[in-house]
């Protein structure tokens, strides 16, 4: 925040949960103009102004899924300059008609949150994100505050390259999680996860579950398959309407539903501090999606687990589908560096969270002992 103040490029690597949106929320109170946030996911960005609204900040999201009501009240806000933040997609960073209006705002700060998206060697890589360093040029070049939990040092240098960020201050925290346990189980077939997973949730007796799986289809089929056995169980994935979204969304956010079964469309910036596990019925592609999708667990800094159930089938199925896409050939080749990593981190017979670290680029001293 004091290298924000000072008007300085910033580079940010903090674990989930540990307070990345505090070190431009707070700052934004205090800089003359409006600061503009970059942010992939509308039910993140709703979740952020309505936080910042009850503290009496004003704050707006500028998407997709406005009424034409809320739009002209967000375009006043932007004319009024009585804004302090304004959160848009990536996407609408391209409409000339969002470049027009945002060019005759004082923008003090200009905030990319989820900054890994812009790297091509990052594992959630977005075109659009690509747009970023042309918008800061259009808004003459104010500080950059660029913020992620998880980019190896390749991707930091990446992402330091494509926003032009001049002499940045970096402040990297760590991977570390220690109230996180990580621990790996192979399974010969779906029946066999489906009575692990039963197994782990009848001994958390309290809190939150989040399970993630690869596809729609086994995300539909395990949410009803819990059901039959435990109350308030949802699912959530990107086959389902802007609207069914947001009512799980909401119902997760307040309590609602105790398992919620999801595909990786749910995940980014989700603040819930209760959730005591996190299980994965798949192998996720990479490291960097493990990690991220593992930190919904344990926010409030008590003890919580994170469970993985994969098989022989999921690598199989993995391969194939990168053979299958439509990716370029040096594309492929990085996601099945990062597939060979994560089975490496399955595989091991050593600590995880040491092989963990060791791929963001630090070098534990000793096993964790969890």
């Amino acid at each position: 925040m004091q290298a924000v103040l000072a008007r300085r490029d910033v580079l940010v690597v903090m674990p989930t949960g540990r307070g990345k949106s505090l070190c431009y929320q707070l700052p934004a109170t205090l800089l003359p103009g409006l600061t503009l946030v970059i942010s992939p996911l509308i039910a993140l960005m709703q979740d952020q102004v309505e936080s910042l609204k009850q503290r009496n900040i004003s704050a707006a999201a500028f998407h997709s899924g406005l009424t034409e009501q809320q739009r002209d009240k967000v375009i006043q806000g932007l004319h009024l300059q009585s804004l302090k933040l304004l959160y848009v997609a990536p996407e609408r960073i391209q409409h000339e008609g969002f470049l027009r209006l945002i060019r005759k705002c004082l923008v003090s700060l200009l905030v990319v949150d989820e900054a890994h998206c812009i790297s091509q060697w990052g594992h959630d890589f977005r075109p659009d994100y690509m747009k970023i360093g042309r918008l800061r040029q259009e808004l003459n070049n104010p500080p950059c505050l660029a913020l992620t939990a998880t980019a190896t040092t390749r991707v930091q240098a990446d992402i330091g390259e494509r926003l032009a960020l001049r002499d940045p201050s970096s402040v990297v925290t760590g991977f570390r999680r220690e109230n996180l346990a990580l621990s790996v189980r192979l399974c010969a077939s779906l029946g066999e996860k489906l009575a692990a997973l039963d197994r782990l949730v009848k001994q958390c007796d309290k809190g939150t579950v989040l399970v993630y799986g690869a596809t729609r289809r086994t995300v539909e089929e395990v949410a009803s398959w819990l059901g039959q056995s435990y109350p308030a169980v949802g699912y959530y994935h990107a086959g389902l309407s802007d609207e069914e979204r947001r009512l799980v969304h909401e119902e997760f956010r307040r309590g609602e539903l105790r398992i919620l079964v999801a595909t990786n469309a749910f995940g980014m910036g989700i603040d819930k501090p209760n959730v005591r596990f996190v299980a994965h019925l798949d192998l996720p592609r990479s490291i960097e999606a493990y990690y991220q999708e593992t930190g919904r667990a344990g926010r409030d800094g008590a003890p919580a687990n994170a469970f993985m159930l994969f098989g022989i089938q999921d690598i199989v199925a993995l391969r194939q589908m990168l053979d299958e896409s439509e990716a370029d050939e040096h594309r492929k080749m990085l996601e099945r560096q990062r597939l060979e990593a994560m089975l490496g981190l399955c595989e091991t017979t050593h600590c995880r969270r040491q092989v963990l670290l060791r791929y963001f680029g630090e070098q534990p001293e000793k096993p964790c002992g969890n």
